[in-house]
């Protein structure tokens, strides 16, 4: 589609993973939930040898940090122009994490800004200041919702014993295949529901970036269906198990990727978690700048992962390594179209 032509030679991006986990700001966006062993597994993303961190918390209490969550300093006309000053063309943006917790006001269940912030739309603010910017609207969004499924999975990290809400042992329930089938028909079409809204309530978009596979795949959403609705739209291929580009994670390729083909690598800028931490480091400009090289060397883009706390606010580092960005494109950014 003419509309996705842009993709190619984008060149940097920029990920942006929020929720309410940056109340407290002590363990990951939705993973610090999970139990973890000790000496074992501390973070979905050590296993990439990035730095872990230790705390986690029971998702009864994580969740309670919805009470908490105040964006009143929220302005992504800020985030985002500094970005675009440093040379990024799209970003993409957490509508709704694996904690299940959506950022606009969705009809569909209830663990959203409408039951929470008095309905306010955090993600058509953002919506909106990316078309100020002319920067690409990019939507992360998690099929797997642990709020949803709370009470039919388990918290414990991997393959251990089952954990309930409050870490405690359980036993998780059977149901009759006629129950189960109508549990999972409603989370379906929960899903498909809140995919829908997202792809009609904010005119064009040009990513849906899916993390974690769909409940039924094309019978859930099928890829004409959202081209019907968004024909131009990008679609990454964790949700269908195919899609427009690849999306390597924290870990540069081993080979290149065949002549033409569309890839993306992301990665953490700030080290330890892709959500706020309230004692992140965020990695120096020269580490973007060689990512950022060996990406385009292949004829990739390079997505960086921020992450703001509950105000609403990216931290003086971020600003700080956009500032430097866009000195240091203003000299050689060509090197890296």
């Amino acid at each position: 589609h003419p509309d996705a032509q842009w993709f190619p030679q984008a060149g940097l991006g920029l990920f942006i993973h929020w929720g309410i986990s940056s109340v407290l700001g002590q363990y990951d966006l939705s993973w610090g939930m999970m139990k973890r062993k000790e000496g074992g597994v501390k973070t979905h993303i050590e296993r990439y040898g990035l730095p872990a961190i230790s705390a986690n918390v029971s998702p009864r209490k994580y969740w309670e940090q919805a009470k908490y969550f105040n964006p009143d300093k929220y302005d992504p006309d800020k985030w985002l122009a500094a970005a675009k000053a440093a040379g990024m063309e799209y970003c993409v943006l957490t509508t709704k994490h694996h904690d299940g917790f959506a950022l606009w006001p969705s009809e569909y269940g209830d663990f959203n800004t409408k039951n929470y912030l008095d309905g306010r739309d955090l993600i058509g603010e953002y919506v909106d200041a990316c078309r100020k910017n002319d920067i690409k609207v990019g939507f992360y969004y998690s099929p797997p919702d642990w709020y949803w499924n709370r009470d039919r999975m388990s918290f414990n990290y991997g393959d251990a014993a089952p954990l309930g809400l409050d870490h405690e042992p359980v036993t998780l329930p059977e149901f009759a295949p006629e129950e189960q089938q109508r549990l999972d028909d409603e989370y379906n079409q929960y899903v498909r529901n809140q995919v829908i809204e997202l792809l009609t309530r904010y005119g064009k978009i040009d990513i849906i970036w899916f993390d974690g596979s769909l409940p039924e795949k094309e019978n859930t959403i099928s890829m004409d269906e959202i081209r019907k609705l968004q024909p131009g739209i990008l679609v990454n291929p964790r949700g269908h198990g195919y899609g427009d580009f690849k999306t390597p994670e924290c870990k540069f390729p081993d080979k290149p990727y065949e002549p033409g083909e569309w890839w993306e690598l992301c990665f953490v800028f700030s080290d330890g978690a892709w959500g706020y931490l309230n004692h992140e480091c965020y990695k120096p400009c020269g580490w973007l700048l060689s990512e950022l090289s060996r990406v385009r060397a292949w004829d990739g883009n390079f997505l960086p992962n921020v992450g703001p706390n509950s105000h609403g606010e990216l931290p003086h580092a971020y600003y700080q390594r956009m500032e430097e960005l866009t000195q240091w494109m203003a000299h050689s950014g060509e090197a890296v179209k």
